[in-house]
């Protein structure tokens, strides 16, 4: 209750004398405001999510990849701010004014309970996607560890690393058969032109097969030009005698292939990585965005809110 007022002629404001038990900021307020911006932030998520759907299709034309990510970026911030808004709104309003201060320093305080509702709603949500992550790579390592134990003779032999997957592919490329009626090639189902070439054992159509052994250590080789940026003289020279056994490519045209692939296979893993850093820049970006209109939102609006709350007082008491 408030019981004295009294002006302190040597500073030059006023100050208003208050039941001291009473404090200055809700802690309720704040965590009401909280949660209420969470739940509007997923509202809007969600229908933003609805809608972007509903424009997109893997078998129409329609907005490219880049404009709908812009444009979930846009809306995420757009949700960020309506959000924490009406969080930090709700939490003045629900706030009693903080009549043991200067009276100036209502609005400070009302800006604080709002921006303490965006701080609450970010650690809450942050601690919400942590859980929601690790609960995914869980998942994720129970269907890996399913997955592998069909197929661990493989692992064992070619490696089960990211680098080593990826250069299963420019290994298929590297002993692709040459096109039917090029030169040096054989027609499929002929005989081996020599037996002494043949890598592993043969295959249904007449063609030399790599057996998994072999075919581990050209993806070891393949994967450590990648890893390391650059192939080896003397790696190279031996794919490139591989190559020429197992395709029948004359030896200059095979050297030739294996330093088209190994250029292939790096130019790749370089612009995919490439894809991720830009990706994750544009991530930290909109999420930096996202935040900012979102904590500013929620003190104007805690700044709006009081106001409010503050003029609806002083027109109940007026009457």
């Amino acid at each position: 209750m408030i019981t004295a007022a009294t002006t302190d002629t040597a500073v030059g404001y006023d100050v208003i004398a208050a039941d001291s038990s009473r404090s200055p900021f809700s802690w309720s307020g704040a965590i009401a405001g909280a949660f209420a911006a969470t739940a509007v932030t997923l509202l809007i998520i969600a229908l933003g999510t609805g809608i972007g759907l509903s424009f997109s299709s893997p078998y129409s034309s329609g907005p490219t990849v880049t404009s709908l990510t812009v444009a979930a970026a846009v809306w995420l911030v757009m949700a960020q701010t309506m959000g924490f808004a009406t969080g930090g709104y709700l939490a003045a309003r629900l706030r009693t004014p903080a009549h043991d201060t200067v009276v100036g320093e209502t609005t400070f305080r009302d800006a604080a309970q709002g921006f303490i509702v965006w701080a609450i709603g970010v650690v809450a949500m942050a601690a919400i996607a942590g859980l929601l992550g690790l609960y995914s790579l869980g998942i994720t390592a129970n269907i890996a560890a399913g997955a592998g134990m069909g197929t661990a003779s493989r692992n064992e032999t070619t490696g089960s690393s990211s680098t080593a997957a990826a250069a299963d592919y420019f290994v298929d490329l590297m002993f692709r058969p040459r096109p039917a009626g090029g030169a040096g090639e054989r027609t499929p189902g002929a005989a081996p032109a020599d037996d002494s070439a043949t890598v592993g054992v043969g295959s249904p159509g007449g063609r030399p097969a790599l057996d998994p052994d072999a075919r581990a250590e050209v993806i070891r080789v393949v994967a450590r030009s990648i890893s390391q940026g650059q192939l080896d003289g003397n790696d190279r020279a031996y794919l490139a005698q591989i190559v020429s056994a197992r395709t029948r490519l004359p030896a200059d045209e095979a050297d030739r292939r294996v330093a088209d692939v190994d250029t292939k296979a790096r130019d790749a893993v370089k612009q995919a990585a490439d894809k991720a850093a830009k990706a994750g820049a544009m991530f930290s970006f909109w999420t930096f965005m996202s935040l900012l209109f979102g904590g500013t939102a929620a003190t104007l609006a805690g700044v709006l809110g009081g106001q409010l709350r503050d003029a609806e007082g002083r027109l109940a008491e007026a009457d």
